[in-house]
């Protein structure tokens, strides 16, 4: 586990100070990150308690980033239930996106608010709105 966290610490360095700002990017040192929280459904049905509190309000209540608060951001949430991640569809870079925020849009930083195993279970659950990928 510590692995992971120095690795992920490294990854989101990386992701803020190399943060392309158009186009969908991959981010390799956190695609390295494997989740260490079980896709069962209690992690999917406490990370849907998650989003609903912290992230519906700007991706909305299915995901399709239509969110009130998310009107007014420019660019716009992403639609997390298209499969098509701007930002790298492997949980780890999921992980990153959701624990560091992402440079140049509304997507703020949750590494304060959230526990790293509520932002994994955050993971899980949104791997269920979308069409299935590998992980």
């Amino acid at each position: 586990m510590l692995y992971t966290v120095l690795a992920l610490a490294a990854s989101l360095t990386l992701m803020q100070a190399q943060h392309p700002t158009e186009g969908a990017h991959h981010h390799p040192e956190a695609a390295k990150v494997k989740n260490p929280v079980a896709a069962d459904a209690a992690s999917v049905a406490a990370g849907k308690q998650v989003y609903d509190k912290n992230c519906a309000s700007c991706h909305g209540q299915t995901g399709t980033g239509d969110g009130k608060m998310g009107t007014e951001l420019n660019p716009k949430p992403a639609n997390l239930t298209s499969g098509e991640w701007k930002h790298g569809s492997t949980d780890g870079e999921i992980f990153a996106a959701i624990k560091g925020g992402v440079k140049g849009t509304g997507m703020k930083s949750f590494n304060s608010k959230l526990t790293e195993h509520q932002i994994w279970d955050v993971v899980n659950y949104v791997r269920t709105l979308a069409p299935s990928k590998s992980h």
